[in-house]
């Protein structure tokens, strides 16, 4: 029995020790001297028989909360926000019911969040990306677990998703060239169908990195997910289309499979038809397929055309496609100089071809005439596409030897 007494003489003066250094810790807190209660509270816990006590982690986090507040500028060694947050964790796990941080509601953990995200906002307009990063997301962190515990401060509560802090912390990532971390934090805000103008390129720079990462399905989700809330069929077909590089061959066929998919799309059937025009008539020697490239070229010309008849540019390209053949038809006819029959036969047959090949030019070169000159305001390259496009026409009149027309054609060139 006497032993038992001892025993118990002894817990009751260890609990009267621990209370009393507590109360150390407490009057250097109502004194402003938080180093001096940051040695204490320090001291304290790193003996492993003080751990298991709920309120000096309470403590802890509040010295510890104090001392970030003051140090804005960041000269301190340790990061004195985060020790704080783990302690006032740490004391939570400990007491169920909260009784201390309860007492103030919460406020200390509201604290540390704007201390992050103030500080945040201040790195981000700093051009301090990396700093941001870090502020943000620890405000991040914070508001997550508050709002997961459903503490509120004065009536204020944080919503399930905060899609500015969302952004900015992906943004700051993003911007510390931190790719690989922006993008969880940019899907928050693409899964949850944000909709608001500002966050449309959230959705574009999602399917891209998906793209690069050549995981076409997540680049399908975020480019049907864009679409749907920012409707703008060009500009989502042109993202998706990527970039295959300047090998021409693979630029084709990625303009194929995209038209499979969007066979109705003006945009790119007219690119694709340029493309085709660029590839097919850009040459030092003829090549050896080079009749077949031309009738390809010119059904992409005529498909895209038929999707927009009043297309300046798409006129113009299938006027000067034409025109190409033409030029063709005469270098043909230009070489057979004999004398025979079959040779001036041959020669008339080219006559025909040209003179209907001048034909098919016309409406292309017309329309495209009317279409340019309409325009009140003309870039250089389309005046350049008018010139050439009226010097079609002068020469279609010489063919024909309406030698008025060509002439009104010629003396238009002049003013432009």
């Amino acid at each position: 029995m006497q032993k038992l007494l001892v025993t118990l003489l002894l817990a009751i003066s260890c609990t009267g020790l621990f209370a009393q250094k507590l109360d150390d810790v407490q009057e250097k807190i109502s004194k402003g001297k938080y180093d001096e209660a940051k040695e204490k509270i320090d001291k304290f816990l790193a003996d492993p028989k003080n751990q298991t006590n709920a309120n000096a982690w309470y403590y802890k986090g509040k010295i510890y909360a104090e001392l970030a507040r003051q140090d804005s500028t960041g000269t301190l060694s340790y990061d004195a926000g985060k020790e704080a947050f783990e302690a006032f964790k740490k004391y939570q796990q400990m007491d169920p019911k909260n009784i201390m941080m309860t007492l103030d509601q919460n406020v200390g953990l509201f604290q540390l969040y704007d201390i992050n995200y103030n500080r945040g906002i201040k790195s981000y307009n700093q051009k301090d990306y990396a700093t941001a990063y870090a502020k943000m997301k620890n405000a991040m962190d914070l508001e997550e677990y508050i709002a997961k515990k459903g503490y509120a401060y004065n009536g204020f509560s944080f919503p399930a998703l905060d899609t500015q802090l969302v952004n900015l912390t992906a943004s700051s990532a993003y911007l510390a060239k931190k790719e690989d971390e922006a993008i969880p934090y940019f899907e928050r805000i693409a899964d949850a169908k944000v909709k608001e103008k500002e966050y449309r390129e959230i959705y574009a720079l999602l399917a891209q990195y998906y793209l690069a990462k050549n995981d076409q399905a997540k680049a399908d989700k975020y480019i049907a997910l864009g679409s749907q809330l920012y409707p703008d069929p060009d500009y989502w077909v042109s993202l998706e289309f990527g970039d295959p590089g300047k090998d021409t061959l693979k630029r084709l066929a990625r303009y194929e499979q995209m038209l499979q998919k969007y066979p109705d799309n003006y945009a790119l059937a007219m690119d694709y038809g340029i493309e085709l025009f660029n590839y097919t008539y850009t040459f030092d020697k003829k090549p050896a397929d080079y009749t077949a490239r031309q009738e390809k070229t010119g059904k992409a010309l005529a498909a895209a055309l038929k999707l927009n008849p009043n297309s300046a540019i798409g006129n113009f390209v299938m006027t000067q496609h034409v025109y190409n053949q033409i030029y063709d038809l005469e270098d043909a006819k230009r070489v057979v100089k004999g004398t025979t029959p079959a040779d001036a036969a041959k020669r008339k047959d080219l006559t025909g071809k040209i003179n209907l090949k001048y034909d098919e030019m016309l409406p292309y070169a017309l329309k495209a005439y009317d279409l340019y000159s309409a325009e009140t305001n003309m870039k250089s390259q389309d005046k350049v596409n008018l010139r050439k496009v009226t010097e079609a026409l002068a020469d279609y009149y010489d063919e024909k030897k309406m030698t008025d027309k060509a002439n009104f054609y010629r003396d238009k060139m002049k003013t432009f």
